[in-house]
């Protein structure tokens, strides 16, 4: 019985030490699950933007077609993306690992830089009155 007993509390201290990290077969890596879901979002962004706004259209036919056409794009299915989005939902430390990579991923707004002045051209402006005073200096040394 004591052998019995500190060899089930061997092995439940092997299982435990196990990597938690390990994704099980049949869901997406990290990496992937990461493109699908940045991709996703652009959709539901497109969606919402441009397509979902129109009155003369199927709404629930035209997102399903635009988000099978994403998982599509992937080479996955509904299914595959489902199972591997409740993993990841009931594993919060990876699912946080994905989202913090998709919000450094998210563009910014381009800026346009606009006519700027040179340092030295910049600290040099000169006023109206300066430049009366340089024409009277420059005539009282000529």
């Amino acid at each position: 019985m004591r052998k019995l007993l500190t060899l089930f509390f061997i092995s439940l201290f092997i299982l435990s030490c196990s990597d938690k990290k390990k994704i099980p077969k049949g869901i997406l890596t990290q990496p992937k699950m990461q493109a699908v879901l940045w991709d996703m979002i652009s959709t539901g962004e497109f969606l919402t933007a441009y397509v979902l706004n129109k009155d003369s259209i199927d709404k629930m036919t035209e997102s399903s077609k635009l988000y099978g056409q994403t998982l599509q794009f992937h080479h996955i299915t509904r299914e595959e993306f489902d199972k591997s989005y409740l993993y990841y939902r009931q594993h919060p430390a990876l699912m946080k690992i994905i989202l913090d990579s998709l919000s450094k991923k998210q563009v910014t707004p381009i800026e346009i830089p606009g006519p700027q002045m040179d340092t030295i051209k910049k600290n040099n402006i000169l006023r109206p009155q300066d430049t009366l005073r340089k024409r009277l200096l420059k005539r009282s040394v000529l």
